[in-house]
């Protein structure tokens, strides 16, 4: 089973010559519910399931894949150690009634020249002293694994590709390809977004509806990282910012739901652009079947046929219609694809008309 210490024992599996399978702890334990435990009887148990059929397993990182998360989990855990310390010293300094509002940043060399200017008691000053070289080694630390990971970011394509992402940097990037482990394992991005926590789940009693929650079986440090990558992404992006507001303006009441709408959104972005191997664009291409799409379309078909048949469209000219002396003529005009306006040839002139009437009726009363 997945458990705390299952990578000794799968590592030990393989040199040993056997394919270890690993299983899933949470629905083990549903399987085996009301059963009595040993770990005989444990044992047992997983057997059948597999020779069932049943075994619900779960993906076995290889090394290469644990070694990268265990780099960034690693910077991960100094980071929040970073931030509990200063926490730290700024409620020690709270407690001694020592505030600084010459500049913003406390641990900066200039805030650190204030606090040495700062009156305190020997015990308060030898504290402070101790937190601030351990903030200090902390900080070599940190800044030499993102060295590390900075040196397999530019040797990857794939953290290029995730890098185009709003929100996103080496960093991000790298955390993100450690705890996705293979892409190919996901059937799509919907199924990416659910493994990081992304994806609301249906919470509903007989009538009642008590709404959609993100479930908490998912990766933790997956969901963390993409998170954190929503502020960024808010500030630099329209569309990511467009999303927010109009999620956050259907729930004020809870407004969080925005933040998981937008990660959300950037794993199942990072999903396409690791599979169709392309960068993010802000603004993306039409969809087939779209209204916008099919408009296009239409415009590049009709030049096509225009430039296979070679021929330029004629202009409307106006002509003349009648050359006669008598008759001042009319313009029409020879519209191309229209139907052509009567000739006034073919028009009778009604001084002619008459006159031929006359003569007709003439011709009659002599006969």
């Amino acid at each position: 089973m997945a458990t705390f210490n299952w990578p000794w024992v799968a590592d030990l599996a393989e040199k040993c010559g056997l394919a270890p399978h690993l299983g899933d702890p949470m629905r083990i334990k549903h399987f085996r519910k009301g059963l009595p435990k040993s770990d005989r009887k444990d044992a047992i148990g997983q057997g059948t399931l597999w020779l069932r059929k049943m075994f619900p397993e779960v993906y076995l990182a290889p090394g290469e894949v644990r070694r990268r998360r265990g780099l960034f989990r690693m910077r991960a855990l100094f980071v929040r150690m970073r931030t509990a310390l200063k926490n730290n010293i700024h409620g020690q300094l709270f407690k001694l009634g020592i505030t600084i509002d010459e500049t913003s940043d406390l641990f900066s060399a200039t805030g650190r020249r204030i606090l040495r200017n700062r009156d305190m008691d020997e015990d308060s000053r030898t504290e402070l002293a101790r937190k601030l070289a351990l903030l200090d080694d902390l900080e070599l630390h940190i800044s030499r694994l993102g060295r590390v990971i900075k040196d397999e970011v530019k040797e990857s394509e794939d953290a290029r590709l995730l890098d185009s992402l709003p929100g996103f940097g080496e960093i991000t990037s790298h955390g993100v390809l450690g705890e996705m482990g293979e892409v190919k394992r996901f059937p799509n991005g919907r199924a990416f977004a659910s493994y990081g926590g992304g994806l609301p789940i249906d919470n509903e009693s007989a009538d009642k509806d008590l709404g959609k929650r993100t479930g908490t079986h998912c990766n933790r440090f997956l969901r963390w990282i993409v998170l954190e990558a929503v502020n960024g992404a808010i500030r630099k992006s329209p569309r990511m910012r467009s999303l927010y507001n109009r999620v956050k303006g259907r729930n004020k009441s809870a407004p969080g739901k925005a933040r998981v709408a937008v990660a959300r959104e950037l794993m199942e972005l990072a999903y396409l652009v690791l599979t169709r191997r392309v960068t993010y664009m802000e603004t993306p291409p039409p969809r087939p079947g779209s209204k916008e799409g099919a408009a296009k379309r239409k415009v590049k078909k009709a030049r096509e046929a225009k430039k296979k048949s070679g021929r330029k469209r004629r202009r409307d000219v106006p002509v003349r219609t009648s050359d006669r002396p008598d008759h001042p003529g009319r313009k029409s005009f020879r519209l191309t694809g229209r139907k052509m306006p009567r000739r006034a040839d073919h028009v009778v002139d009604p001084t002619a008309k008459r006159d031929a009437e006359l003569a007709s009726s003439k011709n009659k009363s002599q006969g």
